[in-house]
């Protein structure tokens, strides 16, 4: 899972201090699956693999990233160039909870590198 900030964003910041982070996405309904990682954040350097979230990104959130009038337009081409900061999580504990129509909870967990 990967994602980005500004250098000077209070995040980076954070970061640097300690890369320790939990990372959480989901749904805004009560249906569905929300997940939550815990992991360290190392920030993304190679152009290949900042080229290739960036492709991830723009086939995710689609034309909030590829039109004038998305939400994040231009992040794209940011992101490949380094003019933000793209972080990976090595994950080591996660959560995935579905909501209804039935509720569950599922723990994963990952060996330390």
């Amino acid at each position: 899972m990967c994602f980005t900030t500004g250098g000077q964003e209070r995040k980076a910041r954070n970061l640097e201090r300690n890369p320790r982070c939990v990372l959480t996405t989901g749904t805004n309904a009560l249906t569905g699956v929300d997940v939550v990682i815990e992991g360290a954040a190392h920030t993304v350097d190679g152009r290949s693999e900042r080229e290739q979230a960036a492709a991830d990104f723009e086939r995710k959130y689609g034309t909030h990233l590829t039109s004038p009038e998305g939400t994040w337009y231009g992040l794209g081409e940011a992101v490949i160039v380094g003019d933000v900061r793209l972080y990976r999580i090595d994950p080591t504990v996660g959560f995935a909870f579905g909501k209804l129509p039935t509720f569950s909870e599922t723990r994963y967990t990952w060996p330390k590198r």
